[in-house]
């Protein structure tokens, strides 16, 4: 096979804690699959306060009080988040587009997983079009579908034990 040809493999894939001063190019990442992806579903309150929510400050202020945010990163860029708080329910998870179906977003869950101590369950709150990913990956709803500040989602679970 000749090697300009094959797709990039998940060994191209670091996964890392978010360092320090680099929350603006992750909120990037996170707002624009949002927008492109989310949003269309979301009403204009629930954009709002996502990206209230989304915004370099606020993921700042959250790493700092003890949120685990990992990075996927290609050729030292960021290709995916995932951001969990207290090591049981997760905020963010977010791949980009272009490298999503390739397993990076798999592998972000195991290491957050694993970097939580492995708890005995995680929770999200999913947007509508992500039930169906997070059910691949294990996770049930808990209750129907709901709207708070303007954010639709499903409460969603995944046992571990």
């Amino acid at each position: 096979m000749n090697p300009q040809n094959q797709e990039t493999g998940m060994n191209d894939v670091r996964i890392r804690s978010m360092f320090a001063g680099e929350e603006e190019q992750v909120c990037e990442l996170v707002l624009d699959v949002f927008m492109k992806d989310v949003a269309p579903c979301f009403s204009g309150d629930g954009i709002a306060e996502f990206r209230k929510y989304a915004s370099p400050v606020a993921l700042t202020e959250r790493a700092e009080d003890g949120h685990v945010v990992l990075v996927a990163e290609m050729d030292y860029e960021p290709v995916g988040m995932i951001e969990v708080r207290q090591e049981e329910h997760i905020c963010f998870f977010f791949v980009d587009r272009a490298h999503q179906g390739k397993g990076i977003g798999t592998k972000l869950l195991h290491e957050a997983i694993d970097l939580c101590g492995k708890p005995p369950f995680l929770t999200v709150n999913s947007s509508p079009n992500s039930v169906q990913v997070y059910e691949q990956l294990g996770f049930t709803a808990t209750d129907e579908e709901q709207i708070k500040n303007g954010i639709r989602f499903t409460p969603m679970k995944l046992d571990l034990v």
